[in-house]
């Protein structure tokens, strides 16, 4: 039993509600302060902070599990398709450069090397072809295999 000592008791009506809590947010994310005495009660409130009782409830959108709204599937087929000729894009230019990597491994190789080349091929070719004709045909053959 507490001590009456001519005082009130410690747990009376005038004791201090500081320090107090106020928030911003909703009930389920929020932020909070600390007000220690009236005058920062004061301005924390003027400037949008409020008690734990008065934050609104959170806003949770109400869909049937497992279902996606029409538009948000049709903005993800949008995405899907763009994203698919994207990928047919990339894979001809990595196409392209890597034709053009082999061209110039084949475009560095002596007349004879790509004879030989187009010899293991059983690849015809002419005696008189130039080199310039030789490489066409091993880069044409690489093409066919």
């Amino acid at each position: 039993m507490p001590a009456i000592c001519g005082r009130r008791h410690f747990w009376s009506s005038e004791m201090s509600n500081y320090p107090k809590m106020l928030y911003k947010g909703d009930k389920l994310k929020y932020e909070y302060q600390t007000a220690s005495n009236e005058e920062s009660e004061k301005e924390l409130l003027d400037s949008g902070w409020v008690s734990f009782s008065d934050l609104p409830e959170p806003k949770i959108e109400s869909k049937p599990n497992g279902v996606i709204g029409t538009n948000n599937i049709q903005s993800l087929d949008k995405e899907n398709t763009q994203l698919k000729e994207e990928l047919v894009e990339a894979l001809k230019e990595n196409q392209e450069l890597r034709k053009q990597i082999r061209f110039k491994q084949v475009e560095d190789m002596p007349a004879d090397e790509l004879r030989k080349l187009l010899d293991e091929r059983k690849v015809e070719y002419g005696a008189r072809d130039g080199k310039p004709a030789l490489i066409n045909l091993v880069l044409e053959s690489e093409d066919q295999s």
